[in-house]
């Protein structure tokens, strides 16, 4: 469908032609990113697909971003290959309403690394760059400084060796701050989250190494990252400590540690994240592995909303705590806070930036006592934490305040195979005022 000629400014009688339902009836055949570009056409058709939530899409919630489920081979990559469908149409799922697809063109032949907003952190065999859903504005990142790089993207983990210390693992890319046009698309800031280092990029300049100073068995294992007020957190997988760097301090081998929240025997997945007003940093923990005593696996349970697959577990430890880290570091008293509600709020964590989505409208429990609807009020959603580790398989929720017996709410996907060319799905939220504010609106 050539959309474009809907799109033309002026008074050439294409807009006057069309109706509500003749609207209604063009969106749903055009993928979510050709959405907003048609609301961006004019006011008329920004207004009237707006307004057209219980039909279109809900735009205010996170949705899972992930490769159609009939795309998700397990044929060896050369084989798979042979269909590009997979390389550019993705299926952007709404937790509790139909699925729809949207046209990533500039994702052919990448992967993602990461996202925030509208923008996106992609890799090729050649390059890291960040790209716009909408806009497909591209931006080449700089390399990492005196790296040998084995950079597959297709492999298990892209692996990157350097000459002076033992290969280490990409995890992610962290788009701490997306490009503005204000900012002439040079003042992002991004995380490299290694296993075992952390590389920082500020736009316009060189990537930079965080590290902490340990002997070289007591590496740090990292597994998450934010930036916050200018300072680098990243929290190490085997304890639960988190270091801090200082970005404006040249010296950036000596980081401040804040000791873990919680000290026991039980394996944790730590995650971090900025608090609703920017001011503090929480740290979000659940526990690692989750089933049942006698390792029966909970049959699946079709949701006809969207065709995701659910199921029950038992409860599972999910815990939040937050403080002030640069407060406290002045003090060297770091004492976590711990979190016992979000109120009208959920977490969105994973692979993405974080995501504190405000569900004012939704509920925190299911009337019923049953797993839908999915998305609620005061809960903590986890994803895959990296992009290609299967560690972390499953999609939780997990109510902060649960019911007693409150079982928690699963998205199963199914497993990768040996050279499975699926990326890790992640958390994304479409935004239909982007018309207004990065695509060119027109006036009637």
């Amino acid at each position: 469908m050539d959309y474009s000629r809907l799109c033309r400014g002026g008074g050439d009688g294409h807009l006057e032609a069309l109706t509500g339902d003749n609207i209604d009836l063009i969106a749903a055949h055009l993928d979510v990113t050709y959405t907003v570009r048609l609301a961006a056409c004019s006011r008329e058709l920004y207004d009237m697909i707006s307004k057209d939530e219980g039909k279109m899409h809900h735009w205010d919630e996170p949705c899972l971003l992930m490769p159609p489920p009939a795309y998700w081979f397990d044929e060896h990559w050369d084989v798979a290959r042979a269909s590009r469908l997979h390389d550019t149409v993705y299926d952007l799922v709404p937790l509790d309403h139909p699925r729809r697809s949207v046209a990533l063109p500039f994702m052919h032949d990448r992967k993602w690394l990461g996202a925030n907003g509208d923008w996106i952190a992609a890799a090729d065999h050649h390059e890291w760059c960040l790209v716009n859903v909408y806009t497909e504005r591209h931006i080449p990142l700089p390399s990492l400084p005196d790296s040998k790089i084995h950079h597959s993207i297709v492999s298990y983990r892209p692996a990157y060796s350097f000459n002076w210390r033992p290969e280490i693992y990409l995890l992610k890319i962290v788009i701490c701050q997306v490009p503005t046009k204000g900012g002439r698309y040079a003042d992002y800031k991004l995380i490299a989250l290694f296993d075992k280092t952390i590389f920082y990029l500020e736009g316009g300049g060189d990537w930079r190494m965080l590290e902490a100073l340990t002997p070289a068995p007591d590496y740090p294992n990292y597994c998450d990252a934010i930036e916050l007020r200018g300072h680098v957190f990243a929290v190490d997988e085997t304890d639960g400590s988190t270091y801090f760097w200082d970005t404006a301090n040249e010296n950036l081998m000596l980081p401040f540690v804040i000791p873990p929240p919680v000290v026991d025997d039980q394996q944790y997945a730590w995650f971090l994240a900025p608090s609703a007003d920017g001011k503090r940093l929480m740290i979000i923990l659940t526990v690692n592995k989750i089933g049942i005593a006698n390792a029966e696996v909970p049959p699946d349970i079709p949701y006809a909303a969207n065709g995701l697959q659910l199921r029950q577990y038992p409860p599972v430890a999910t815990y939040v705590f937050e403080l002030d880290p640069l407060s406290t570091a002045r003090a060297g008293d770091f004492l976590w806070r711990q979190v016992n509600s979000l109120s009208d709020h959920s977490l969105f964590l994973g692979l993405n930036y974080p995501i504190i989505a405000n569900l004012k409208k939704r509920e925190s429990k299911a009337p019923d006592g049953t797993l839908v609807p999915f998305m609620r009020k005061n809960c903590v959603y986890t994803a895959y934490r990296n992009i290609r580790y299967n560690q972390y398989p499953k999609i939780l929720r997990c109510n902060l305040q649960p019911d007693e017996g409150e079982t928690v709410g699963v998205i199963s996907l199914p497993k990768d195979g040996w050279d499975s060319v699926r990326q890790a799905a992640m958390w994304f939220k479409p935004a239909l005022n982007i018309a207004r504010s990065v695509l060119p609106l027109k006036k009637q």
